[in-house]
């Protein structure tokens, strides 16, 4: 279950990325957004393939929405 955190972590060590040093914040947050897509997509369709063919547990949280405290919550992992 540990295996997709750690694929973002290995790329967090070893991955400088270009959004890093933008001290402009809506261009950092787009740049920094963009990068995610990136990452969640290579993660999507090439590391977890990958993961399955070496007989790898993994487990991704089910997609969700739960309002509480007027607040909306996404991929909340407790909905009751």
């Amino acid at each position: 279950m540990l295996y997709p955190r750690v694929l973002a972590l290995a790329e967090r060590a070893w991955h400088a990325a270009d959004w890093e040093s933008i001290v402009d914040d809506e261009a950092f947050d787009k740049a920094r957004q963009r990068d995610w897509a990136q990452f969640a997509a290579a993660v999507g369709h090439r590391e977890l393939r990958r993961l399955d063919q070496l007989g790898v547990n993994y487990r991704l949280p089910r997609p969700g929405v739960m309002y509480a405290s007027h607040i909306v919550l996404i991929n909340h992992e407790h909905m009751g």
